[in-house]
């Protein structure tokens, strides 16, 4: 080549370079996060994926020498800011001074309060869930503290501590609140997949063999069922021997019949003869003519005469 055109090559693909570093720290500097002009710019913004990132950005960084100037600039916003901002905020400054955060989401009035305060318990609660969840105790407001709790619950759940969490549920006594919590539970543990929630739930009867374990096997049953019916029905049916699988097989129907209430009854009344079969088969019939009651009937109408549909048939 000669020489000339290697120059000329030389200087063109050194104008190329300059363009594309300039091009690239221009973009870096638009996407870059961390900045408190963005972070309030962002917060004026409509725009949910330019307010994610620089509010993520930001916090990121968040620390007692930037929270005063942050709260003043959260302030003004605060009632219209989703519950998954408030919480990313919070997160950030549970961190460092988890108490303040807490407190100050009690302080704000209108629904923001158990916003706030929800988000809040939730950060402190990933690093230290009994030190949160004394202090959502001290809380007055029963309906604000089942809330809180919850929250807590699932904060705990998300951590390593599954055993820790899972002993405080079965400390409490058996109630409606137990069992949501054991739900909120279960749900975290389903991330880690099927075999997580049936390993945890098989783990319950040896250290609580009573009503936890029953609400265990319970409501496993019940959130497998809505995930993957087979995975469930085998589940029910391993322990359906046992007294803590009493109520599996139900739980199992209730949620399988939503999608297929015909092979749910099939499923049903193959069952070992007993009170967890007949359970079972009056839930899945129940469900299946809440939502398709013409079809229910029909079905019934056509099928023999058996033991086990007495009571659909005469309810």
């Amino acid at each position: 080549m000669p020489r000339r055109q290697v120059i000329l090559l030389c200087i063109g693909l050194t104008a190329i370079a300059f363009a594309v570093g300039r091009y690239s720290a221009q973009l870096s500097s638009r996407i870059a996060p961390g900045s408190y002009r963005e972070f309030v710019q962002a917060l004026e913004s409509r725009d949910w994926a330019r307010r994610a990132h620089a509010m993520s950005g930001f916090v990121g960084g968040l620390g007692p020498e930037n929270l005063g100037p942050a709260l003043i600039a959260i302030e003004p916003h605060r009632r219209w800011l989703s519950q998954d901002e408030l919480r990313l905020f919070m997160i950030a400054w549970t961190r460092f001074d988890p108490e303040a955060a807490f407190q100050r989401g009690l302080s704000w009035p209108d629904h923001t309060r158990s916003k706030g305060a929800a988000a809040a318990i939730y950060g402190w609660a990933l690093q230290d869930p009994e030190a949160a969840r004394e202090a959502a105790m001290a809380v007055d407001d029963s309906s604000l503290k089942a809330l809180l709790l919850d929250r807590i619950v699932a904060a705990w759940a998300h951590g390593e501590d599954r055993e820790g969490v899972t002993r405080y549920i079965a400390s409490l006594p058996d109630s409606p609140s137990r069992d949501r919590l054991t739900a909120i539970l279960i749900r975290e543990i389903l991330a880690d997949g099927h075999g997580a929630v049936i390993e945890w739930a098989e783990s319950i009867p040896a250290v609580n063999d009573g009503d936890m374990a029953s609400t265990a096997f319970q409501k496993a049953a019940g959130i497998l069922a809505q995930d993957d019916h087979g995975v469930a029905s085998k589940f029910a049916e391993d322990h359906l021997a046992k007294p803590w699988g009493q109520n599996a097989p139900a739980a199992v129907a209730r949620h399988w019949a939503q999608k297929d209430p015909a092979a749910t009854l099939e499923w049903a009344r193959s069952l070992p003869e007993g009170g967890a079969r007949d359970q079972a088969i009056h839930t899945a019939f129940a469900r299946w003519e809440k939502i398709q009651p013409a079809a229910a009937e029909q079905w019934l109408a056509q099928t023999p005469p058996s033991p086990e549909l007495d009571g659909p048939r005469f309810a």
